[in-house]
C-alpha cells in the first residue's frame, strides 16, 4: 500500500503520524498509546506490526491510495472491533484469535476498536506481482486471492474463527528473540512461514461449503432489520428466529457471517450506536428517557454500557458535544 500516514480518531479529536526513516509510527500524545510499524519482505511483500490501547473508542485509517490488486492477510491477536470496508458487509472480531483477508480496491478501509481492550495485530501485504510470483511457483492460489488477481478492484473482507499456526506464528512476529542481522532473517523466514499458514488457511476455508443458502442469508438480513426497528422491546432469540422461519442455531450462524457477532451482541451494538448517534446531534433528551427509548429500564445499566462501549459516560459525551 501507498499510505502516506495512518490517522487515529475519538469522537473528540484525531491525532495523524507519519512513519519515520526506520518504518515506525508512534502514536502517543493523545487518548490513544501505541505504534504501526512496517518492514518490506521481500519486493512486493512488506509486514505490518501493530499495538494499541485507548481509552476512547476509536478509529484507525490509512491516508494515501489503497492500490487495486493488493491483498492483506492479517491476525487480530487482542481487543474488539469491526472492519468497515465499503462495497461489504462490516465484519467484527472479539477476544483473541482471528485472522482475516483483505483487498483494498481502491476504497475506504476503516478499522473501528473499542475501548479499554488492548490491540494488538499482524498483517502481511502482498500487491498483485507478488501474487502472481507465488501462483507461479506452487501452481495455484486459494480461490479468494486468484479472483482479486482476475478482478483487481473485487472487494474482499472475510474475518475467519481461531487458526493456531496463524496465531502462533503472528504472536511470533510481536517479539523477535534477535537482533541486527540475525533479526532480519529470522523476520522475513517468520513472515513467509505466517503467509504460507494464511494461504493454508485461506483455501481451506474457501473450500469448505456453507450451510446457509442465499435465502438463508437474506432471512438473517430480515432478522436485523427486525431487530434494529425495536431496541425498546426487541423480540428474543426464538421470536425472532421464529419470525424469519429460521433455527436459533442458524440464525446466531448468520449473523456472525454477515456482521461478526451474535444476535445479542448486534442488539447491543444497535442501542449503543442509536444512543451515541442521538448524543452527538445534541437532542435534547433526558438521559433517563434516551436510556428508555433504546431499551434500558434502568438508567445505570445503559451508562455501564455506554461507558465500556465508548470509554466515557454519556453525560460526559454529552457535555463535550455541547
Amino acid at each position: 500500500m501507498d499510505e502516506l500516514s495512518w490517522i487515529v480518531e475519538t469522537a473528540a479529536e484525531a491525532e495523524e503520524q507519519h512513519f519515520d526513516l526506520g518504518g515506525r509510527i508512534l502514536f502517543e500524545d493523545g487518548p490513544f498509546s501505541g505504534f504501526i510499524e512496517r518492514t518490506a519482505i521481500r519486493p512486493g511483500i512488506a509486514l505490518y506490526r501493530a499495538e494499541g490501547l485507548s481509552t476512547h473508542a476509536w478509529r484507525l485509517k490509512a491516508q494515501g491510495e489503497a492500490p487495486a490488486g493488493n491483498l492483506v492477510f492479517g491476525a487480530m491477536l487482542d481487543g474488539a472491533g469491526v472492519i468497515d470496508a465499503r462495497g461489504n458487509e462490516r465484519q467484527g472480531w472479539r477476544g483473541p484469535g482471528r485472522s482475516y483477508v483483505l483487498s483494498l480496491a481502491e476504497r475506504d478501509i476503516t478499522y473501528h476498536l473499542e475501548a479499554g481492550e488492548p490491540w494488538r495485530a499482524v498483517t502481511l501485504l502482498l500487491e498483485p506481482e507478488a501474487l502472481e510470483s507465488l501462483a507461479m511457483q506452487n501452481g495455484d492460489l486459494p480461490a479468494v486471492a486468484r479472483a482479486v488477481l482476475d478482478d483487481r478492484k473485487l472487494p474482499v473482507s472475510n474475518v475467519f474463527e481461531l487458526n493456531r499456526a496463524v496465531m502462533r506464528t503472528a504472536h511470533d512476529l510481536l517479539r523477535s528473540p534477535y537482533r541486527g542481522t540475525m533479526e532480519t532473517l529470522w523476520r522475513e523466514s517468520k513472515a513467509l512461514e505466517l503467509l504460507a499458514h494464511q494461504l493454508d488457511h485461506l483455501g481451506s476455508s474457501s473450500a469448505r461449503p456453507t450451510s446457509l443458502t442465499p435465502r438463508d442469508l437474506a432471512r438473517v438480513k430480515e432478522a436485523y432489520e427486525l431487530l434494529v426497528a425495536s431496541l425498546r422491546d426487541p423480540p428474543g432469540l426464538e421470536a425472532l428466529a421464529a419470525q424469519v422461519r429460521l433455527a436459533p442455531r442458524k440464525l446466531n450462524q448468520g449473523f456472525r457471517q454477515l456482521y461478526g457477532m451474535t444476535v445479542f451482541e448486534a442488539l447491543l451494538e444497535a442501542r449503543m450506536k442509536t444512543a451515541h448517534a442521538m448524543i452527538r446531534e445534541r437532542q435534547d433528551v433526558p438521559l433517563k428517557h434516551l436510556a428508555w427509548m433504546v431499551g434500558y429500564n434502568q438508567l445505570s445499566n445503559f451508562i455501564n454500557a455506554y461507558r465500556r462501549r465508548f470509554g466515557v459516560p454519556p453525560g460526559q459525551h454529552r457535555r463535550s458535544q455541547g
